[in-house]
């Protein structure tokens, strides 16, 4: 990588990891479907002008609206809710940390859809490591009499499986521009989401007009959302998925060291404990599928950001 290029990779890092502690400042005002609504609009209106700008438009056809329309709900709608849902209960670090996951469950299922992909000793041997690091995160809590907040934590869980779903669905249903189809993803979760908050379930929980509120809200739209796709396709291309996907190491980490640093959170023994053992999953799968893959398609694959974006994105809150 060059300067421009690390630079750029340190961006979406920090875009990433800080989407956690965002999350768990706006939920102190904001209740989660109000949360998710206005940062998928502000969103959606950032990427669909720059679609428009750079002179294309978004005719997708019926497959390519559908496409959207699933990666919209699975990939943006039910795992920011989710997120957004158990941040009012468990701190932004343990959210970074069990998204930590998604990776390993994108990598260790994607022999059983792909047949290109293979499942082999170290890929088994990461995805284990992984599901063990949520068991320490999440066993506590549900040996506890008292539930543990076993409830936000599990539905963590299922938020890093719904990025891994929208993952192998993306590869599996290719679009030829990945921009173009992200950017009618986020318009069809905006609309969904803001049609449930105006009309639906208006101000589920609460709502209190602050400051840090709509702050919030602007920063998850224009940041995480809107610039770390813009940055992200803007990189594929360029240091290939395999080098990018190095993210995952950086982004659980900087997630928790957030956490403590301006919400004085304390994590418990089992987070240290599982912070490790996550990480080490993490770099045996990825480090496996990379060298997969360069043995496979050379080099041909890394600069193919309408594939390769998608086998390795990992997008949390």
């Amino acid at each position: 990588m060059n300067a421009k290029e690390f630079s750029l990779w340190t961006l979406l890092t920090i875009l990433w990891g800080g989407s956690f502690l965002a999350i768990g400042i706006g939920v102190e005002t904001l209740d989660p479907l109000t949360l998710v609504a206005g940062r998928m609009l502000i969103a959606a209106l950032v990427l669909v002008s720059i679609v428009y700008l750079s002179g294309n438009t978004l005719r997708l056809g019926a497959r390519g609206w559908s496409i959207a329309a699933v990666a919209g709900l699975t990939g943006n709608i039910i795992p920011f809710l989710l997120i957004s849902y158990a941040e009012q209960e468990v701190n932004s670090g343990m959210a970074a940390l069990i998204m930590g996951i998604t990776p390993i469950v994108t990598l260790a299922v994607a022999p059983l859809i792909h047949p290109d992909e293979t499942l082999g000793k170290m890929k088994i041997l990461g995805a284990a490591a992984g599901f063990a690091g949520i068991a320490i995160l999440v066993g506590p809590s549900a040996l506890s009499g008292t539930g543990g907040y076993l409830v936000p934590k599990l539905a963590l869980v299922f938020a890093a499986l719904c990025y891994s779903f929208t993952t192998l669905f993306s590869r599996r249903f290719a679009f030829p521009d990945p921009l173009q189809l992200a950017a009618a993803a986020v318009l069809v979760g905006a609309l969904t989401s803001t049609t449930i908050a105006l009309f639906g379930f208006q101000h589920v929980g609460r709502f209190e007009w602050s400051y840090s509120g709509a702050l919030t809200v602007l920063y998850l739209g224009l940041g995480p959302t809107a610039l770390a796709t813009l940055v992200y396709f803007y990189l594929v291309p360029r240091i290939g998925a395999g080098r990018l996907s190095q993210v995952n190491y950086v982004v659980p980490i900087l997630g928790t060291l957030l956490g403590m640093t301006f919400l004085s959170e304390r994590p418990d023994w089992n987070t240290w404990v599982a912070i490790p053992v996550i990480l080490f999953g993490v770099f045996l799968v990825s480090r496996n599928s990379s060298s997969s893959r360069r043995k496979t398609a050379g080099s041909d694959q890394e600069k193919t950001p309408a594939l390769s974006a998608l086998v390795d994105r990992k997008q949390p809150g």
